[in-house]
C-alpha cells in the first residue's frame, strides 16, 4: 500500500513528508520558511524577515492510501506481451537464416 500524494502513490510516509517538504515555498509574506521531513510529520520553522522571531509549528500530512490500479496494471501487461513477443520475432528471424 502506498500514499496518494498530487496524483502520485509513494510507497512510504518517510517520502511522502519528503515530498510535502520540497514543496514549501522559500519565502512567503514576510516570513522564511524552512520544512524539515521525518517519518512522523513536517516541521516547519518560520522566520520573521523584520523582527528575526521564529516560529516552530509541525504539519502531519493527511494519509490518502492508494493501490496499482487496474488501469497500471493493464498498461504493465500489455508492455509485457509487446517484449515477449519481440522477443519471439527476434529468435525466429535468427533461425529463419540460420
Amino acid at each position: 500500500m502506498g500514499y496518494l500524494y498530487q496524483g502520485k502513490c509513494l510507497d512510504t510516509v518517510q517520502q511522502l513528508h519528503e515530498f510535502v517538504a520540497a514543496e514549501c515555498p522559500v519565502v512567503s509574506g514576510n516570513f522564511s520558511l524552512q520544512c524539515t521531513p521525518s517519518a512522523v510529520q513536517v516541521d516547519i520553522v518560520a522566520t520573521d524577515l523584520s523582527t528575526s522571531a521564529t516560529f516552530a509549528s509541525v504539519l502531519t500530512p493527511s494519509l490518502i492510501p492508494c493501490e496499482v490500479s487496474l488501469v497500471n496494471q493493464t498498461g504493465f501487461m500489455w508492455e509485457l506481451a509487446l517484449i515477449l513477443t519481440a522477443g519471439f520475432a527476434v529468435r525466429a528471424t535468427i533461425k529463419a537464416f540460420q
